[in-house]
C-alpha cells in the first residue's frame, strides 16, 4: 500500500488525539520500520491494520467506525493533494462514476506501482445507486467512509447504506439513495 496513506492515516490519529496519542499507537502497534512512512514508499497493508487495531484498543472505539471516519477524512486530504482531480466534477455522482476511468487511472500515472481497489458505481433505480467494491485489502469501511466524505464534500444529502460486506471487509455494495 502507498506511503501517502500512511502519512495520512498517521495525521488522522494526530488530529483525533495529538502527536502523543499517535506515537503511544505506533508504539503498541510494533511495526517494522517503527511507524516511519515516506510518501511514496510502498508498506504492507497489514501495518495499517494494526495501526487502526491498535488505536481502537487504546481509545475503545469501535475499529470499523475508526476505518469510516479515516475514509471521510482521506477524502477531505484529497481534495487538498489533488484539488484538480476533485475540483473536476460537480457532484458526488459525477466523481464516483469516474473513480475507475479517471481516478485510479490518475492514482496509477502518479504511482505506477499502486494496486487500486476496483470500484463500479451504476445506476439502481431512479436517483438511486449502487457501489461495489473490491480488494485484496480488507479496507470496506473505509471505501464507506470515502464514499461519505465525498457526498459531504459536494453537499449530498442523500443516504449511503451497507446491502453486503464480505465478513473479511474486501468486498462489499452500498446504496446510495
Amino acid at each position: 500500500m502507498k506511503g501517502i496513506i500512511y502519512v495520512e492515516l498517521l495525521g488522522f490519529l494526530d488530529q483525533a488525539g495529538g502527536p502523543a496519542f499517535t506515537e503511544k499507537v505506533l508504539a503498541a502497534a510494533g511495526l517494522e520500520g517503527g511507524g516511519v512512512f515516506s510518501r511514496i514508499g510502498q508498506y504492507p497493508w497489514e501495518e495499517a491494520v494494526k495501526i487502526v487495531t491498535q488505536a481502537a484498543t487504546i481509545t475503545g472505539q469501535d475499529a470499523d467506525l475508526l476505518c469510516e471516519q479515516f475514509g471521510a477524512f482521506l477524502f477531505e486530504r484529497f481534495t487538498v493533494l489533488y484539488p484538480g482531480m476533485i475540483s473536476a466534477y460537480a457532484s458526488a455522482d459525477g466523481l464516483m462514476a469516474h473513480i475507475e476511468d479517471h481516478i485510479h487511472e490518475e492514482v496509477r500515472i502518479l504511482y505506477p506501482d499502486a494496486v487500486t481497489p476496483k470500484v463500479e458505481y451504476r445506476a439502481d433505480g431512479q436517483d438511486a445507486f449502487v457501489v461495489d467494491y473490491s480488494s485484496h485489502r480488507p479496507f470496506a469501511r473505509i471505501a464507506y467512509g470515502l464514499i461519505s466524505g465525498a457526498m459531504r464534500h459536494f453537499g449530498d444529502d442523500r443516504t449511503i447504506s451497507w446491502l453486503f460486506s464480505e465478513p473479511r471487509g474486501n468486498i462489499a455494495r452500498f446504496r446510495i439513495a
